[in-house]
């Protein structure tokens, strides 16, 4: 008897299924093969002058951080759960405290703050999460840079 058209595709289907799984319970690695370990708020304020949300977990991928202390520059990228106006509330009464002035803010669905202190900038976009996603916070630390005056 040969196999129909219905039940080879079933077949290719359940095939690309495991193979998904089984990739994507894979643990990443970086290149030196050994397991990437995922930083926390707690640890990254050990490296930095700056603190992030409680509850703020760091995703790496999406994270560049050059520098350590008061002169890191870079963008940290963070996953704040279903309540993103805990973020956004977070930054707005604590970067203040830290030395940070408040330039401006914008708040709706997807929020930003500016701040500069010293010689840096730094915005945070807030984009709130919905049923199926969290909410996420982008934070990005760059050098003011002045025009030269002609």
């Amino acid at each position: 008897m040969k196999p129909s058209f219905i039940t080879s595709s079933l077949v290719s289907v359940l095939s690309l299924t495991v193979f998904c799984t089984a990739c994507s319970t894979t643990p990443k690695t970086s290149l030196d093969d050994s397991p990437q370990q995922q930083m926390n708020s707690a640890e990254f304020e050990g490296l930095t002058s700056n603190t992030l949300p409680a509850g703020a977990k760091m995703i790496n991928e999406q994270t560049l951080i050059l520098g350590s202390g008061d002169s890191w520059v870079g963008k940290i990228t963070l996953d704040v759960g279903k309540d993103a106006a805990i973020a956004y509330r977070f930054f707005l009464d604590q970067y203040p405290k830290q030395g940070w002035s408040l330039l401006s803010t914008v708040r709706g669905q997807n929020s930003m703050l500016v701040f500069t202190k010293e010689d840096r900038n730094a915005t945070v976009l807030i984009t709130e999460g919905n049923v199926v996603t969290s909410g996420r916070a982008v934070l990005t630390v760059t050098p003011r840079v002045t025009a030269p005056k002609p």
